[in-house]
């Protein structure tokens, strides 16, 4: 079974959350944090079959009620319509705030997972089985919940959930298309923290070693939110690729992993202009043969902007991104108009 990591992390709420990273974890006894009477494990189709088999353990060995809710995919959840078909659904558990949801799922179930439990009844634990790379390394840690309410993620709460079980035997098994979008999120914690995950995946491209780049890219992301929880100064820097990125996401109607990517080379362009940023092309490279990509698709630049003016890292003095003075150096700025063009220019996007 290997070893497992054992991370927690105290939020400024007073919630502790633990984060266990390793193989074979994936089991009730894992998932449920202490004894409840009621469970219910929020899923989506690809792994419901896994959700049933954790009801299943939960029923048999550590409580007499456990439900399975199925959920669409991806970010086709993340909406308030979503989460009140999930507080109903609780309501006809006869859920208490001495019961417990589990969120089975990639990184936009998490985030509905949260979300509904953090809301429901004014918050009920929340336990994390991520099932994506994505999920393992980025979303599913942090304490942030959220749905998508005319902008990425505009309505949200930050809770932390109890436990955070991330199973590598899982990751082992997710197809090359969701292992290449989490990349994107793996390497950007390298970009900004780790050398050592920027060289693994230079080195041996997507097959970089899980055992080598979730534990590490899990490190720096919970570095970050220990240091800064509701996002003040720190942890901002984790928004490294995601400014650009959110406007492509939702006006490409592309992946979160393939506008990260995208974001990550644009945000290098301006980094390059405003800080002399050195690793631009390297970055680039690095990011293609990841297979991700590097130009955005057909979109409306107006949209783009439109969206970009509604990110959550704006201020009274206007768009705050993230920049890099080199691997591991990261900086928050203000960006001016020409900044943002060249940018966009670097990804094939012109404003007009």
């Amino acid at each position: 079974m290997g070893s497992t990591a054992i991370h927690t992390i105290d939020g400024a709420d007073g919630r502790r959350c633990e984060i266990r990273v390793g193989r074979g974890l994936a089991n009730a006894d894992n998932l449920i944090v202490r004894e409840v009477a009621n469970v219910a494990v929020l899923t989506q189709p690809a792994v419901a079959a896994l959700a049933e088999l954790v009801a299943d353990q939960a029923r048999r060995d550590r409580t007499s009620s456990a439900h399975v809710r199925i959920l669409p995919d991806g970010e086709a959840a993340k909406n308030l319509t979503t989460v009140e078909h999930v507080y109903e659904w609780l309501n006809s558990l006869g859920f208490t705030r001495s019961d417990l949801v589990i969120g089975v799922g990639g990184g936009a179930l998490t985030d509905l997972a949260g979300f509904a439990a953090a809301t429901y009844l004014r918050g009920v634990d929340v336990v994390y089985l991520p099932t994506s790379l994505l999920g393992a390394v980025d979303a599913s840690i942090g304490g942030k919940t959220g749905v998508n309410v005319g902008g990425k993620n505009l309505a949200g709460v930050f809770r932390h959930p109890s436990r955070v079980i991330v199973d590598l035997d899982l990751l082992d098994e997710i197809p090359g298309a969701l292992r290449r979008e989490g990349a994107a999120e793996a390497v950007k914690a390298g970009f900004i923290a780790d050398r050592a995950i920027v060289d693994e995946y230079e080195s041996n491209g997507i097959a970089a070693s899980l055992d080598v780049v979730v534990p590490a890219a899990i490190a720096v992301k919970v570095h970050a939110v220990t240091a800064d929880f509701r996002e003040k100064g720190l942890r901002a820097i984790l928004n490294y690729g995601h400014t650009i990125g959110h406007a492509i996401e939702v006006a490409g109607s592309i992946s979160h992993g393939e506008a990260v990517a995208i974001g990550m080379v644009a945000a290098g362009a301006i980094s390059e202009e405003m800080l002399g940023f050195p690793h631009a092309a390297r970055q680039r490279t690095i990011i293609e043969h990841l297979g991700l990509p590097v130009v955005a698709p057909a979109v409306d630049v107006e949209l783009v902007a439109t969206l970009m003016g509604r990110d959550k890292k704006r201020d009274a003095a206007g768009i705050r991104m993230v920049l890099l003075e080199d691997f591991g150096r990261p900086v928050l700025r203000h960006v001016a108009e020409g900044q943002i063009a060249t940018g966009l220019a670097a990804v094939g996007v012109a404003l007009g």
